[in-house]
């Protein structure tokens, strides 16, 4: 494995270092930005945006690694360590097939990682609203051009960890007549896993006789993870709890709220209901626990290539209610697994978190929703299409 950033101590794991004028051209810009006049023009995106800016790592040590017929080139994220000539060398070098997994568009793109509805990498981009330009031959088609010389005739096959990566790699101007494949990512099922609800409120510290909404995303303020569109869901799950004071199945006093993700100190108290607001869990054991905690899970990102909450969630068999549209669509089943809304209807949305909290199959439901997710997560699983598939690289590279 070949990186920009070590992060462990595994001698299988490479650190690229910098080329030799890259600190001297860091602080060459830095100077300029603080000189009236040599200021560089910056452009901005509203949104994580690749500029493919030339990589500020060596490539001598992949470039000295002896060429093998049994090798493939895999690719992952590739932001400030790769770029499209990079990639066209490294190819040039090893002659092997190139993987390349989308862990969302910035692969298929002219730069940004998430398009919110625009069309533009169906054709060659330009006029990109991430950058805020008008402009047809701005960067990202100067970045689209980029890869169409380098890249667009290589032997790529793009893995999609859900149907909506699948769906737009085939939209893609560059490479929509590449070969496309669906894995799913392999989640840790020793970790996520059912286990007593009782048990795991008791670790958690949680209430035992609540029904518990688990939500939360890394980053709660991202507007992809569609936090507003959460908020206006629970403001309408309140008028269909017991909206006469009619003694009902559910009860506004029964729902408890847990928040898990960074920015969120302020978020519970826009919310109708009472909670807490947990931060971000970064240990897997207890985020298993959150999931084993809670009645149904429920995720609102509106434009998400997986997200992983969702397989680790059903795998603890812990219900799901998200929009439909992102890659919640590949598990995701009203009320089968859980409830697929409209993809941006909050009210659609509400109504599926009470339908789940009020069903008398929940048992059926958590059931479906840890076999849906172990048939498709599981790692011996994953790792078997993957090595079939590269199997069938080298047999048709020969």
């Amino acid at each position: 494995m070949i990186v920009r950033r070590k992060k462990s101590d595994d001698d299988d794991v490479l650190q690229l270092p910098p080329v030799s004028y890259s600190l001297w051209r860091r602080e060459l810009n830095r100077l300029k930005r603080r000189i009236p006049g040599l200021k560089p023009r910056e452009i901005k995106a509203d949104y994580i945006f690749n500029f493919h800016r030339p990589p500020e790592v060596d490539l001598q040590p992949i470039l000295r690694i002896a060429p093998s017929r049994d090798e493939i080139i895999c690719l992952h994220w590739i932001n400030g360590l790769l770029d499209a000539q990079s990639i066209r060398r490294i190819h040039d070098h090893f002659r092997s097939p190139l993987v390349w997994l989308i862990h969302d568009l910035e692969p298929l793109t002219g730069g940004c990682h998430y398009s919110f509805g625009c069309d533009g990498y169906t054709k060659q981009c330009g006029e990109c609203p991430r950058i805020g330009s008008a402009n047809s031959n701005d960067l990202s088609h100067q970045i689209w051009l980029r890869k169409c010389e380098h890249l667009s005739n290589l032997p790529i096959c793009f893995i999609a960890p859900s149907s909506w990566g699948v769906k737009h790699a085939r939209k893609s101007s560059l490479f929509r007549h590449a070969r496309i494949e669906r894995i799913p990512y392999a989640i840790n099922t020793r970790v996520f896993r059912p286990f007593c609800q009782h048990a795991a409120r008791e670790v958690m510290q949680l209430p035992q006789d609540k029904k518990i909404i688990l939500f939360g995303a890394t980053y709660l303020e991202d507007r992809r993870k569609g936090i507003d569109y959460l908020i206006a869901a629970f403001d309408v799950l309140v008028s269909l709890i017991d909206p006469r004071g009619n003694v009902e199945k559910l009860q506004r006093d029964d729902i408890f709220l847990l928040a898990v993700g960074l920015n969120g100190k302020g978020l519970m108290q826009r919310l109708p209901f009472a909670g807490r607001y947990i931060g971000q869990i970064s240990d897997e054991l207890m985020m298993a626990l959150a999931y084993q905690s809670a009645d149904i899970f429920v995720c609102s990102s509106l434009d998400d290539s997986g997200p992983m909450v969702i397989p680790e969630a059903m795998l603890c068999g812990t219900p799901v209610v998200s929009f439909d549209g992102t890659g919640a669509s590949d598990l995701v089943k009203t009320m089968e697994t859980g409830y697929l809304a409209a993809n941006g209807d909050a009210r659609d949305l509400a109504q599926g978190i009470h339908a789940l909290l009020i069903t008398d199959l929940v048992q059926s439901i958590r059931a479906a929703a840890w076999k849906a997710a172990a048939e498709a997560h599981s790692p011996s699983l994953v790792a078997k299409r993957h090595t079939e598939l590269y199997q069938s690289l080298l047999s048709n590279s020969v």
